[in-house]
């Protein structure tokens, strides 16, 4: 088999799988930046002109293989959106178990979060207290550019999952959905807007939403808990990565968290349950008031 026509070393070196492996968390080291910014850098120099030969063999050995996982593994371009693999992802909504039903189990508080004014996808300002004023409210944290399957792509399937399901059980009115950027410099009004017409988010229920500043944006992460750490190449270059546990957060009408779910717990029947679960808790505090 014909090598590829590429210096040696370059196939590994640009390979979603090469970045892949290099990015594995035995390889980083977490440091903040000049900006304050947590972010993830290799922690080991690679000597190029001792490995490059040793690549090179190697991609020769493997470059059919590394061609077809490509198709899997592949990344997206800093800020593109990644296609959606939908056989794959739904079928990590179909749980093992019987979900419980709604009302039969308690949410005790984890936290309270602030509200804040963020711009959503028209371009307005708008305030996240408003947006959830006697809601129940799904929230996640995303970035157009995510390249991991399981990760920001997984969430948007997700709460496009759970948009229909509420929407069929005639919850709509109760819930709300919203989606924060993690990267305000790159996910423009404009962007935000694309993503939403590849997610199908109504924009009267799913909002999707970017802070004015990084000051405002570390506020909103700070109050929900949630992580994120820009990930450097070894030239200290921001690469429009991020590293960032996916979280979706359950808030409920006095602006409480009461659930957390990630990759494992993504389950829009279980999410249904749950909103239904805080919606009959108010109910009932309500009637017990008067």
């Amino acid at each position: 088999m014909r090598c590829p026509e590429s210096p040696p070393g370059s196939l590994l070196r640009t390979s979603p799988v090469h970045v892949i492996a290099r990015r594995s968390r035995s390889n980083l080291t977490v440091v903040q930046d000049h900006y304050g910014e947590i972010a993830a850098l290799p922690s080991v120099a690679r000597n190029d002109d001792k490995c490059r030969m040793g690549y090179w063999l190697i991609a020769c050995g493997i470059w059919v293989g590394v061609a077809f996982l490509a198709l899997d593994l592949r990344t997206a371009e800093a800020h593109q959106i990644p296609e959606l693999e939908e056989t794959y992802i739904q079928g990590v909504f179909s749980p093992q178990f019987t979900p419980p039903p709604a009302g039969t189990y308690d949410l005790p508080v984890i936290a309270r979060v602030s509200p804040v004014v963020l711009i959503d996808a028209a371009g307005h300002r708008v305030n996240t207290a408003s947006l959830m004023r006697d809601k129940v409210a799904v929230v996640s944290f995303i970035y157009t550019a995510c390249p991991d399957r399981l990760g920001c792509p997984l969430a948007g399937m997700a709460l496009r999952e759970l948009q229909a399901q509420l929407r069929r059980e005639g919850l709509q009115n109760q819930a709300v959905l919203l989606s924060i950027s993690l990267d305000p410099a790159r996910d423009t009004p404009k962007q935000l807007a694309k993503y939403g017409r590849v997610f199908g988010a109504e924009s009267s229920f799913w909002h999707l939403l970017t802070a004015p500043s990084q000051r405002v944006l570390k506020t909103v992460l700070n109050s929900y808990g949630q992580d994120r750490a820009r990930i450097y190449d070894e030239e200290r270059r921001f690469t429009g990565r991020y590293r960032h546990v996916l979280k979706v957060f359950l808030v409920d009408q006095e602006g409480q968290i009461r659930n957390i779910y990630s990759t494992g717990s993504l389950v829009p029947q279980v999410m249904v349950n749950d909103i239904r679960t805080v919606l009959a808790e108010k109910n009932a505090n309500q009637r017990e008031a008067q």
